[in-house]
């Protein structure tokens, strides 16, 4: 359905307004009481027991191309590369087939033996709770969003990371909750707890700002939690509450509704592309643990629910972000369950579990991410939910507070090896996707990393996190040589499963 977008309404009563703005900081406020109250940040990583199970995912497609992509096509994972040895078959012509110098594959072999594990400097402290940081395609800019209702934009092209631009955003009542920009890198989009889009010029002021206001809906209040341009750049898609995801056209103006569920009150977390140059298709992450993909082309044709042509079923608890390979196929997802899944949509969850995933989640109706610890079912699942069809799960990060991103490495960089997240205990986890273990955990943060992005052709993650401070991590050798002696002896001091857990496992063993 097509709803006309005009100028912000002024109808809302300005003291109601402000009645739930002083509701929502006194709740915000109250929740972080009771977290210092009860002891609930903790600085330590969460125990997981047993190992990744990789059956599924190495026969995928994904893992053989990650392992060509990344120059293990034909060694093995813990084949240990030497420099000398590397330098001297180049110089004999042998690096790569018909030529004298390294192939990409082996570029990215070389270049994940430097990836980041140290916070090498604190780029900017500022006043309030970070929750966005994000490079534009290319690099060239630095988008850092958070509460105190400034975006700032800074110049990322060649790691000086001075500011450019400061901009004050508009109707933001609690906070910038997510921003991305244009596939150009020219303009920028931002949502807050409100029921508008925001779009402006990178270089641009207040007064430039244009936006596009969702009317035609019931009198609720309205958030965006997540949005994304599309490849071609004339629409915008918005993850909301109430169980929509809205449709913007930028020149029309006009927005359409899809609805995930067939009744409001389940929120839709994260959105995205299923890939970088299909306006299309997309894909939402929902609140209940659902994942639906859409064809824009055919899923407005009901006004009570969409029709999703793929539905994915495997997280026990909420969906916080939604990143794609980019290819088509393969997506990752990162939950409130303490996981990140893999996902094929070639291999769609059957529906017939629905009602399954729901008395699955009934056990969950007293924890609440936010402020409450966290089961230690999340991290020692005995087996995986009936109907998941996820290849590949990782644990080891805890999930908290707030929606954290994760994401895929730079393709071209890093062929795509590993997956990045923040983490609650204020580290940044770095998993390899091949082995399903963490590869580095960065410390630096005093507080949860809500969002954080690697850049597209540097080794260097910038972070932001709710101390306030945003953060340039990068490869350190010192940090790299105690990385490794502290995995191995993880390894020596790994005990063998007693007879009952391998039993156990031997029944059902989550994926």
């Amino acid at each position: 359905m097509g709803n006309q977008v005009g100028l912000i309404s002024d109808d809302d009563d300005s003291s109601e307004n402000s009645e739930i703005n002083n509701y929502i900081n006194f709740t915000v406020n109250a929740m972080e009481l009771e977290m210092r109250n009860t002891c609930y940040h903790t600085n330590q990583l969460p125990k997981i027991r047993g190992e990744p199970n990789l059956h599924k995912f190495q026969g995928s497609d994904m893992y053989k191309e990650i392992r060509a992509l990344s120059g293990f096509a034909s060694k093995p994972l813990n084949d240990r590369w030497n420099l000398l040895h590397a330098l001297q078959q180049r110089e004999n012509g042998l690096a790569a087939p018909g030529t004298a110098s390294f192939s990409q594959n082996q570029q990215r072999y070389i270049s994940n033996l430097y990836i980041p594990n140290k916070k090498s400097t604190r780029l900017m402290s500022l006043d309030s709770k970070v929750f966005v940081t994000k490079f534009d395609k290319r690099g060239d800019k630095l988008l850092v969003a958070c509460q105190d209702g400034f975006v700032r934009i800074y110049d990322g092209a060649k790691g000086t990371y001075h500011l450019l631009n400061r901009i004050r955003a508009r109707d933001v009542e609690w906070s910038i909750i997510d921003a991305d920009f244009s596939p150009n890198g020219q303009h920028f989009a931002y949502s807050t707890w409100s029921r508008s889009f925001f779009i402006m010029p990178v270089s641009g002021t207040e007064d430039d700002c244009q936006w596009i206001d969702v009317h035609g809906l019931p009198n609720l209040r309205l958030a965006i939690f997540s949005l994304r341009y599309s490849p071609t750049g004339d629409t915008i898609i918005g993850g909301s509450n109430n169980s929509m995801v809205i449709v913007t056209d930028i020149q029309t103006r006009a927005t359409q509704i899809l609805r995930t569920h067939r009744m409001p009150g389940t929120d839709v977390n994260s959105v995205s592309y299923l890939h970088n140059k299909n306006p299309n298709v997309i894909i939402a992450g929902c609140d209940d643990g659902l994942i639906k993909v859409f064809d824009l082309r055919t899923s407005f044709r009901s006004r009570e629910l969409s029709k999703a042509v793929v539905s994915l079923i495997g997280h026990y608890d909420g969906v916080t972000y939604l990143d794609s390979r980019n290819d088509g196929y393969y997506v990752l997802s990162n939950s409130k369950d303490q996981s990140i899944k893999l996902w094929d949509l070639r291999q769609p969850s059957s529906t017939r579990n629905r009602s399954r995933t729901r008395q699955d989640r009934l056990d969950l109706s007293s924890w609440d991410y936010r402020w409450n610890r966290v089961p230690q079912s999340f991290y020692d699942p005995r087996k995986a939910m009936e109907g998941d069809s996820s290849i590949m799960t990782y644990r080891g990060h805890r999930v908290t507070k707030t929606l954290l991103r994760a994401k895929f490495s730079p393709l071209e960089q890093t062929g795509q090896r590993f997956i990045y997240t923040g983490c609650s205990t204020g580290r940044i986890i770095i998993y390899d996707v091949l082995t399903g273990r963490i590869k580095e955990a960065i410390e630096g943060h005093r507080n949860v990393v809500r969002d954080l992005d690697w850049h597209p052709v540097r080794s260097e993650i910038v972070s932001g996190s709710w101390d306030t401070h945003v953060h340039l991590n990068n490869f350190n050798r010192n940090n790299a040589n105690r990385s490794e002696k502290r995995q191995q002896s993880s390894d020596q001091d790994k005990k063998p499963l007693r007879r009952s857990r391998r039993l156990a496992d031997r029944v059902g063993t989550p994926d």
